[in-house]
């Protein structure tokens, strides 16, 4: 969205994630705001957050709230304003023609249909996938610490579910033979490298797959995604280290999270306890 021209107490940043391609990054707060009439030459993608924003196109007037996803096609002039003159806080994503190419490329990948994908302009009331795209937006926070490979599956789970419910073309269905020996590949590749943070391009390339088609196949043959997999992995090896006497702060890093806060996190949140208290329970030697 533009900046207008009656802001109070607004907030706007914008960033860019190593792990996307052709995609900015937008969160906004805004109180009483105007937006001018503008356009954007990138598709626009916004998930209400709190509050709302009334936006007026040539389709006619719409007022978002939480649960919605407002989609503003490349060269689409709009403007509006706070619903209410009261608050709007939004997260956006600002997917550029290079973006765009990349989605394709990826989601069309077994059809071999070389379009570009598009979503029709518009309020989509989705709660689950405005969820779904809130939760890939904001664990590219800068401050969020989330590894790699988590921050490009929550992506490519946000954008499989936009693009296969609203997309055209269709996103593929279909994964090709031989996909239980592609999976055990990749598993048994995630416990010989857990310890790293291991891009999904690179599980990809190692079994001929598209990012978002290795990670479908994965979690129907194990019920898991390849993150929250690896972080088992290095949750079990974390266990592993604190019985046998080591740091809490030193199985962290050597079972590859990113500091001990966050395994203090993931670890309570899989067994209750902290991994302070679980080291505690060793038998007195």
């Amino acid at each position: 969205m533009a900046t207008g021209n009656r802001a109070a107490r607004e907030e706007l940043t914008y960033r860019r994630d190593g792990a996307l391609e052709g995609a900015a990054l937008a969160t906004a707060r805004y109180g009483a705001h105007e937006f001018d009439r503008h356009v954007h030459d990138e598709l626009v993608i916004v998930m209400t957050e709190f509050g709302g924003g009334q936006c007026i196109t040539r389709a006619g007037s719409d007022v978002s709230g939480p649960g919605t996803v407002w989609v503003f096609a490349p060269g689409e002039y709009h403007c509006g304003e706070v619903w209410d003159e009261k608050a709007w806080h939004y997260r956006a994503i600002y997917l550029d023609m290079q973006g765009l190419a990349a989605l394709s490329a990826v989601f069309n990948d077994e059809s071999r249909d070389d379009r570009l994908l598009h979503i029709p302009p518009g309020l989509y009331r989705d709660e689950q996938l405005c969820s779904l795209l809130l939760k890939a937006h904001t664990s590219l926070d800068e401050n969020a610490g989330t590894p790699l490979m988590e921050r490009q599956a929550h992506w490519w789970a946000a954008m499989g579910m936009l693009f296969g419910r609203y997309g055209q073309p269709k996103p593929s269905e279909s994964h090709g033979g031989r996909e239980g020996h592609r999976m055990a590949k990749v598993k048994d590749y995630l416990a010989a490298q857990f310890q790293r943070d291991i891009p999904i391009d690179e599980l990809a390339r190692l079994v001929g797959l598209s990012r978002y088609h290795l990670m479908r196949a994965f979690c129907k043959e194990y019920g898991l995604p390849p993150h929250a997999y690896v972080n088992q992995l290095r949750l079990i090896a974390a266990k592993q280290w604190l019985a046998a006497g080591r740091s809490a702060a030193d199985a962290a890093v050597s079972a590859g999270f990113y500091d001990q806060s966050h395994l203090n996190r993931v670890f309570k949140k899989a067994y209750g306890i902290t991994p302070g208290a679980y080291a505690a329970l060793r038998p007195a030697l």
